[in-house]
């Protein structure tokens, strides 16, 4: 039993040291890029037809039924001479071509490829592409519902369909110290692949002047700029704002009450006034005094402001937990909230002395679903603050403001006082102008 026991170590060890000396072998060859076989030439697609799409179309076709088939490539070249390869995979029976400049007709070449590179014959379509999307971008902003001037600056709203990859740019025009001449300065550069957004440019002055858009695309594709001259609106930062003590504190008794606690045994309006209105971020980690953080916070919560005199809001800007990107986006991190003013609150904070301004709800760039890290472009635009414009029906204004957070991006919207729910809020921002 021995015997054979170490025979058969003996013959196992042999054929596993000839395996591996025909593994590495076998690596060796490969160096070389070699494939193991090369297949037979199967025939082209047939039956080409197309569809547009914005900057390029769809080539539908009938697949040839040879074994050795891996997939179809197609080859065209742009305006630009650059020549483009697409490829689909043998369950696909459509291609994709894109990158056009511009509408209008173009010649494709598809084949089929079967193992080992083995190219079938070729056969070519010719096809009529769409409008390219940065140009239907582009175009938008030429109306005042896409490109118009606001609270401290412009707005520029885009609608990206095709969800294409596309970098938009902000100018204005005006004197460069650099130079002493006036030319074209950027203000802002956005990337992009959502659906839909707003790009808010602030900082500028009530006065008239030229402001642009350019659009680029992922080939290289640029619009011309669209120009639009503009007035700002008068906007200020407020200053100096201060958290309400004049509201009993929130209770499952009373759920009308101000949940002013914050982490680490911090439980008072001056400590969440230091969190909200210092003017650090909190980046590019978590810092007790730098964030508000309320553990155990209520759904929905509330909390209030004194601005001191009477007040117009134009903007809210808001930064979430800052510390980690795998928290952007995610439960503590607040998703829709409302504003109310009040002139004369009530002590028990009822809300039958509140004026309800509006409600908002945050935007995530890349539409990532929730429990998902976020992406660079989340990050970037998490960092910089999120933006919330207030449309205002309220000429006399408010002294007092009141945000009730109704939900964080986790969803839920009912959850009791001491519960394991945290929410985060980095720096709290406010815009506007005083009334009197």
């Amino acid at each position: 039993m021995k015997t054979c026991r170490n025979t058969f170590m003996n013959n196992f060890f042999l054929r596993l040291l000839m395996v591996i000396a025909f593994g590495v072998s076998s690596c060796q060859e490969d160096l070389g890029l070699s494939h193991v076989r090369t297949g037979e030439q199967s025939a082209p697609p047939t039956n080409l037809t197309f569809e547009e799409a914005p900057g390029g179309a769809t080539i539908s076709y009938n697949l040839p039924t040879h074994p050795d088939l891996r997939y179809v490539k197609a080859t065209y070249t742009l305006e630009n001479g650059r020549t483009m390869v697409g490829k689909a995979s043998l369950y696909d029976n459509s291609i994709k071509v894109e990158g056009f400049a511009q509408i209008g007709d173009y010649d494709v070449t598809l084949v089929a490829v079967s193992v080992g590179e083995v190219a079938s014959a070729p056969v070519s379509i010719r096809i009529r592409t769409g409008k390219p999307s940065y140009q239907i971008i582009a175009e938008s902003f030429q109306s005042s519902e896409h490109f118009y001037s606001t609270f401290g600056g412009v707005n520029v709203f885009y609608e990206n369909a095709a969800a294409a990859n596309l970098i938009l740019r902000t100018f204005r025009f005006g004197l460069n110290p650099e130079t002493n001449g006036r030319e074209w300065l950027l203000l802002q550069e956005t990337y992009t692949r959502a659906l839909n957004g707003t790009i808010r440019v602030r900082g500028q002055q009530p006065q008239e002047e030229r402001y642009g858009v350019v659009v680029r695309d992922q080939w290289g594709n640029v619009s011309d700029t669209i120009e639009r001259l503009l007035t700002p609106q008068e906007e200020y930062k407020f200053e100096g704002i201060r958290m309400f003590t004049g509201i009993q504190p929130y209770s499952e008794q009373n759920r009308n009450g101000d949940f002013v606690r914050n982490n680490a045994g911090q439980a008072n309006s001056a400590d969440m006034q230091i969190a909200f209105f210092d003017g650090v971020e909190a980046t590019p980690f978590y810092n007790t005094m730098r964030q508000w953080w309320g553990s155990g916070t209520p759904i929905p919560f509330q909390f209030t402001m004194d601005l001191g005199r009477a007040s117009q809001i134009s903007r809210i800007k808001m930064w979430g937990r800052n510390d980690n990107q795998s928290l952007y986006f995610q439960a503590t991190h607040p998703k829709e909230f409302e504003l109310y003013g009040s002139n004369a609150p009530a002590a028990d904070g009822s809300w039958d002395s509140w004026t309800r301004i509006g409600t908002y709800e945050g935007v995530r760039p890349s539409g990532l679903p929730f429990g998902t890290n976020a992406n660079a472009e989340d990050i970037t635009y998490a960092r910089t603050g999120e933006d919330f414009e207030v449309d205002w029906e309220h000429p006399g204004g408010f002294r007092y403001f009141r945000i009730r957070v109704n939900s964080t991006w986790n969803g839920i919207r009912e959850q009791v006082l001491n519960n394991a729910l945290t929410v985060a809020i980095a720096e709290l921002q406010l815009f506007g102008v005083y009334v009197n």
